[in-house]
């Protein structure tokens, strides 16, 4: 970042982190990362949440679609649109691997969406997520609920999918 490569700083934290533009919004970086951050012993530790999203909106402000991988002939279900269900997709997309999201409600995001104010996560940061997915061959299935709609078993015997990944969240908040 300080020798002004934000996409290289990009494609660097994109190696450890999934949804970079999210987590530089909503994760605790000053408890976490920069509460342990050694350079905040004799001043200001790097503020790498702002860092993170910084690089994330120019990738976002700049974005082409990412080429598609070459498929591994592999299909797996994902069964939830959340954090975990995002990531697992995007991990799994990149590996050539045919991915499929099935989210139970009408818009994909799962709690990014549902339960996380707007001033805080703008939707749009979590459509341009979920796009860049969508650009990498992830199919995005809404108003799914597995169990009702399809059971497991049904995505193994029927569709063909090899696993399945349930990332289905909590549900409900706990305060």
């Amino acid at each position: 970042v300080a020798q002004g490569k934000f996409e290289e700083a990009y494609q660097v934290i994109s190696k450890s982190s999934s949804l970079p533009a999210v987590c530089g919004r909503v994760c605790p970086q000053e408890s976490q990362c920069e509460g342990l951050c050694v350079r905040g012993i004799k001043g200001e530790p790097v503020a790498i949440g702002r860092l993170e999203r910084f690089v994330a909106d120019w990738h976002n402000a700049h974005w082409q679609a990412p080429a598609k991988p070459e498929s591994n002939g592999h299909k797996v279900a994902v069964v939830g649109s959340g954090p975990a269900g995002l990531t697992c997709a995007g991990d799994l997309a990149k590996l050539g691997y045919e991915v499929t999201i099935f989210e139970a409600l009408h818009l994909a995001g799962g709690v990014l969406v549902y339960g996380i104010p707007e001033f805080r996560l703008p939707k749009s940061i979590v459509q341009k997520e979920i796009d860049g997915l969508i650009a990498l061959g992830v199919k995005v299935e809404t108003n799914m609920v597995i169990g009702r709609s399809i059971t497991i078993n049904e995505l193994i015997e029927e569709y063909g999918f090899e696993a399945v990944f349930v990332g289905s969240g909590a549900g409900l908040p706990k305060f």
